[in-house]
């Protein structure tokens, strides 16, 4: 009797699939450099939450705009829409390692109603629909791009 292989939950998946095609489509690339560029940029800043700034490493002292359009003058090439919907999902995961779990609480009371506020303002003022998975696509696609440089090479026997 042969015993089989458990197949891993990414193989054969429409959704891995999908999304797979998307990160080789030239809007997935695009995406890909965009979110590349954002946490890189965003690397060493931090966030002021209350009056709602990040705190980029020189000090200086930015909106979510005005921290999409500092990244977009660098990289004109890349849509500076792209670029905000990366520095909203930056700012999601941005917490500090040493933060404790009172602080990321906080945090997260902070930044929520932040994001909703702006979701909503911008949505408002380009008129473009976002439904309210929005973040959570960005987050589950920026996961799934992470695992897929991790793990997908040993799943296709290439890594």
């Amino acid at each position: 009797m042969s015993k089989r292989r458990a197949k891993h939950p990414f193989e054969d998946n429409p959704a891995i699939e999908g999304f797979l095609d998307w990160m080789d489509a030239p809007e997935g690339q695009q995406s890909i450099e965009a979110l590349d560029l954002v946490f890189d940029a965003l690397q060493h800043a931090g966030v002021d939450a209350r009056p709602r700034k990040i705190v980029w490493a020189d000090g200086t002292r930015l909106s979510i705009e005005q921290s999409a359009e500092r990244i977009h003058a660098g990289h004109p090439g890349v849509p500076r829409d792209v670029i905000e919907t990366h520095v909203l999902g930056w700012l999601e995961s941005c917490a500090p390692e040493s933060c404790s779990e009172r602080q990321l609480e906080e945090l997260d009371r902070l930044i929520e109603p932040w994001l909703d506020d702006y979701e909503h303002t911008s949505r408002a003022a380009r008129k473009q629909p976002r439904t309210r998975h929005s973040r959570a696509a960005y987050t589950s696609a920026k996961f799934l791009y992470e695992f897929s440089l991790k793990e997908l090479p040993a799943i296709s026997g290439g890594g």
